[in-house]
């Protein structure tokens, strides 16, 4: 037996746009992902003896399914099909810190992380790309999570650009010390297939077109140059449960300089300009009742 362990980072969405319904049920998407250091741990072991075809998963959180269903097994599924590989024995475990349902990418990030241990374990040696190209079979976020760091990612998300910091920007810019507090109240839940029904029967708003047409450029520009961005914007704000509002008002009082929700939601971020700053916010909201982490871009 052989066991590979990774962390497997969440997400956050700087800007989010959503565009028509595609054939395949999925919608054509521009947005700006940014890796953050919340993350589970995840481990593999593979028998390299298999006699047949076997995929066994454990979690440390007792409401996921363990079966065909979780998104691992679907990518070690589409990972032994789009190798070749008919016999397979694994174990995947996975300790959960990313809460589950937030719009962080909790489930995409654990299947990347088992694409990339799975292609060590089985000596495949695929570069990024192909096994972006089966991740995207599985989950639109599963691209980003296995390249990380920043990206502009459209298509379903599949399709993926760098966002760096200009090279002339001093390593000491405030982007290099930016730091979130995310907040997942208990109280509110968002199904991702309601929020985009929801969202394809209400039409912008004239400042949501408005932003929707500049704000992207905007925010690139914020972050080549090495600001905190401030230019942030998620068209699911739109069909967001009512507390978010709250929850955004509530990071800006505790000095937040940007807020945003995060994908589909119901998780809300704030940027801080220093980790110190972000960690005495998590404190005080973990002293009212809310879920909350202090975290790093990374």
């Amino acid at each position: 037996m052989r066991t590979l362990t990774m962390e497997a980072f969440a997400k956050i969405n700087l800007w989010l746009t959503v565009g028509e319904k595609r054939p395949d049920g999925y919608h054509d998407i521009e947005t700006v992902m940014q890796r953050v250091s919340l993350s589970d741990l995840v481990s593999v072991t593979r028998n390299p003896d298999p006699e047949g075809e076997k995929i066994a998963v454990h979690c440390s959180d007792p409401s996921l399914p363990t079966d065909g269903r979780n998104i691992v097994w679907k990518c070690a599924e589409a990972f032994f099909r789009r190798f070749g590989i008919e016999k397979y024995d694994v174990f995947i475990d996975i300790e959960k810190h990313i809460p589950q349902a937030a719009g962080l990418a909790g489930g995409s990030a654990d299947g990347a992380a088992v694409l990339l241990m799975l292609n060590q374990l089985c000596r495949i040696r695929a570069g990024r790309d192909a096994l972006c190209s089966v991740g995207a079979e599985v989950g639109a976020d599963i691209p980003f999570c296995l390249m990380g760091n920043r990206y502009l990612c459209r298509g379903k998300g599949e399709i993926l650009t760098p966002v760096h910091v200009s090279s002339s920007v001093s390593q000491h810019a405030p982007i290099y010390s930016c730091a979130a507090v995310i907040v997942k109240s208990p109280a509110l839940s968002v199904s991702t297939g309601e929020a985009y029904r929801m969202l394809d029967e209400i039409p912008p708003s004239p400042e949501d077109a408005e932003m929707r047409k500049a704000g992207l450029e905007a925010l690139l520009r914020e972050i080549r140059a090495g600001e905190i961005p401030r230019t942030l914007y998620n068209d699911f704000e739109r069909a967001a449960p009512e507390g978010v509002s709250a929850l955004k008002e509530r990071l800006r009082a505790l000095g937040a300089l940007s807020v945003l929700m995060s994908g589909s939601g119901p998780s809300v971020y704030g940027l801080f300009r220093r980790l110190h700053d972000a960690e005495a916010a998590r404190d005080r909201l973990r002293t009212e009742g809310e879920d909350a982490w202090a975290v790093r871009f990374r």
